[in-house]
């Protein structure tokens, strides 16, 4: 078999990783050569991953032939596959890597068939599912497949032409962020015109799991093409970076990536003829982006070291089999290593020069360069300190009392810290002044001339006192009160006067029974005794509220109401139990209790003092039926305001029925509403003087139910 082989700048990996399913396309297209009397020889030419794609490649393809507004084939030739290789990758650039993991086939089908003039002339048409799932540039991948289509028109067919031949298939790897400069041109064995151009690629078939992944024939050619990821990608910049443009002319193809990943590409070869139309040819194929692997030197040491002339080198280089260090003292030979990450010593202070030569191949380098400098620290590091405040902040005068024998002092930095907050200053001579307490420490880093620097560190076991809380406090005559109830565990506290107090060297003593204004002194110390403040603690008595309360009525009815009601001092109340008032919170709520029930109202003034008292509301629970529930023997609706209809009296009615009939059982009124009576009439007409039957059942309040069934005389 016929090796093809192509120079690439370098191979990425094909895919990063697949399950098992038909994502193998990496790109094709399809040409033809004209043989006369209407024969012609079809070539399709497929690439597939021959390492994670599936399936292999089909041992048949089917080609269809469409006539111009045709959806249908015309025509299906399925051909068997002619030969098939596996392109053989060669790197020009020693310095590139080959990942293990690439490999790409190609297949080649050529039959010939028999086409009949059309004025039109054909569409061919070849699709196959699907492309890699790892495609950045275009949407779902994995449900995308490819249509390879070329159009041959009825001026190719009256010419007997055959379409041009790409002259390679670009390189299937692109370095990120490096040029591709390309030559993708076609030869024509009859001399016509290309005109080369970028075009979106076409989809065709579907992924097994949704559709045909091999049309047989292929479906309708006006193929929809590829949707993109946009922004960034589109047809004018399909890789990203520098866009990908091609030279109408020469087929020049460029470009520069930006970005690693996997990237479909379509290409539109137009062939003319003294400016007529012979055919158009679409191929697409796949780039792949990837960081190419070259040699970088690089190393990490210190730039200034100080009172130490041995060194530590941290090699940070990439992709280099060998080393060569140079640890640039002058005269001798012997400063030099071959160790990835080597330990040197050296002689003396100074200013020296590190070059390491990393080394991939003979031919494939690279140095890096870096200075170090060698210093002996000639200063010791002096700092005095005083407490100048310590109340709700504490604030540390710095005076730096450091001596170089050898060099000036250059600059200074002290930083005063806790557990919350943080100061800094840069001056020789500082106050550092922090808002909060626990444990606070002082840090000072102080730099010579010559670059060296020393750091100090002094902690302080001081604690921020803060102001009491509670200083001016409000209490109720009588009430007992607890000073200080949150005091600090790092502090001690001392009471004056003693007189009242339960103990006057508890960090909170209580006061019991108070019935006069008061005032004590507290101090403060910290565990040390270096930080002290004073404060005074005022206490102020205010009368208890008087409240009362009434009920009127006092007895009700189940169901009826009774207006609560207070007086006295109190502004805010609150009433229990709360479930039979319309509102517990006001002064005067209005009680519908169900029971007898006693009312508890808790009355405060404005300064809190509370007072209390209760009023007890008597619920009576009347019979359901006679007398609370009655209805007249006789009316007279002669509208003179007296006995003028017939209707239900008493106030425990909650439900009710009643129906009047007359002698001969007819009905004749009927309500289930107290408030609405018989007026004597039965269809809009006055009934006359009798005695009328009636039905009564009522649902009282107590939840019990009365029946009644009687006579009443109409009279008029």
């Amino acid at each position: 078999m016929n090796k093809l082989r192509y120079s690439l700048a370098f191979l990425l990996f094909i895919l990063l990783s697949f399950s098992a399913k038909a994502t193998h396309i990496v790109g094709g297209e399809v040409g033809y050569r004209c043989l006369g009397n209407d024969q012609y020889e079809i070539t399709l030419t497929v690439y597939r991953d021959c390492y994670y794609g599936e399936p292999p490649f089909d041992p048949k393809a089917s080609v269809g032939f469409f006539l111009k507004g045709v959806d249908t084939a015309t025509y299906e030739i399925r051909i068997e596959d002619t030969f098939s290789d596996t392109i053989v990758y060669e790197l020009e650039d020693p310095c590139l890597s080959i990942p293990p993991d690439v490999c790409v086939e190609v297949m080649q089908y050529v039959d010939t068939i028999t086409l009949p003039f059309v004025q039109d002339g054909y569409t061919i048409v070849y699709q196959r599912c699907c492309r890699n799932e790892t495609l950045l540039n275009i949407q779902n991948p994995l449900e995308t497949g490819a249509s390879f289509v070329i159009e041959m028109t009825g001026a190719s067919m009256q010419l007997c032409n055959s379409s041009p031949v790409y002259d390679q298939w670009p390189p299937i790897a692109l370095c990120v962020d490096k040029p591709l400069d390309f030559d993708h041109s076609a030869t024509d064995l009859e001399g016509d015109s290309i005109v080369y151009s970028l075009c979106a690629p076409f989809i065709g078939g579907q992924h097994s799991d949704f559709g045909n992944p091999m049309p047989q024939p292929p479906e309708y050619p006006i193929a929809e093409e590829v949707k993109w990821v946009n922004p960034p990608y589109n047809t004018a910049n399909m890789l990203g970076g520098v866009p990908l443009t091609i030279d109408p002319v020469s087929g020049q193809l460029t470009a520069i990536p930006n970005t690693i990943g996997q990237f479909v590409i379509g290409i539109c070869m137009h062939e003319y003829r003294e400016g007529v139309l012979l055919s158009v040819t679409k191929r697409d194929f796949q780039f792949n982006v990837s960081d190419c692997g070259e040699v970088v030197s690089s190393f990490f040491v210190p730039s200034l070291q100080c009172d130490e002339l041995t060194i530590d080198l941290n090699n940070m280089s990439e992709n280099a089999l060998g080393f060569s260090w140079d640890f640039g003292v002058l005269g001798v030979d012997t400063d030099t290593s071959s160790l990835a990450n080597p330990t040197f010593s050296y002689p003396d202070t100074g200013q020296y020069v590190i070059t390491l030569i990393s080394v991939r191949s003979e031919t494939c380098i690279d140095t890096f360069v870096k200075n170090i400098n060698l210093q002996y620290t000639t200063f010791d590091v002096g700092v005095d300190w005083e407490l100048l405040g310590c109340g709700d902040s504490l604030t540390i005068q710095i005076k730096d009392q450091t001596v170089d024998s050898v060099f000036e002092t250059k600059s200074w930095f002290w930083e005063l810290t806790n557990d919350i907050a943080s100061v800094s200053s840069t001056d020789q001579h500082a106050n550092l002044t922090i808002s909060a307490g626990g444990n606070t420490v002082l840090h000072g880093t102080i730099e010579s001339s010559n670059g060296c620097t020393k750091e100090l560190e002094i902690p302080f076991a001081l604690s921020v006192i803060a102001d009491l809380p509670d200083t001016l406090i409000f209490v109720c005559r009588g009430e007992d009160l607890v000073l200080n109830p949150n005091p600090v565990d790092t502090l001690t506290y001392a009471w004056t006067p003693t007189m009242g107090l339960s103990d006057p060297n508890t960090p909170s003593p209580q006061v019991n029974n108070i019935q006069e204004d008061l005032v004590y002194f507290v101090e403060v110390n910290d565990l040390d005794s270096i930080c002290m403040r004073n404060f005074e603690v005022n206490i102020y008595v205010a009368d208890v509220a008087d409240v009362f309360a009434q009920a009127n009525p006092d007895t009700v009815f189940i169901g009826e109401s009774s207006q609560l009601s207070t007086s006295g001092t109190a502004t805010s109340f609150l009433w229990t139990p709360s479930e039979t008032l319309n509102n517990n919170e006001m002064p005067n709520p209005v009680a519908t209790p169900t029971e007898t029930t006693v009312y508890q109202v808790v009355g405060q003034d404005e300064k809190g003092c509370p007072d209390s008292t209760t009023v007890r509301v008597v619920v009576l629970n009347p019979e359901c039926g006679l007398p609370n529930v009655f209805v007249p023997t006789g009316f007279t609706p002669d509208n003179d305001g007296l006995n003028d209809d017939f209707r239900v009296y008493g106030f425990i009615v909650e439900t009710m029925q009643l129906m009047v009939f007359n002698r001969w059982g007819e009905k004749v009124f009927e309500t289930n509403d107290q408030s609405t009576g018989w007026d004597g009439t039965f269809k809009g007409k006055k009934l006359p003087p009798d005695v009328y039957g009636f039905y009564l059942k009522v649902g009282c309040i107590n939840g019990e139910q009365y029946e009644h069934k009687g006579n009443v005389t109409l009279i008029r």
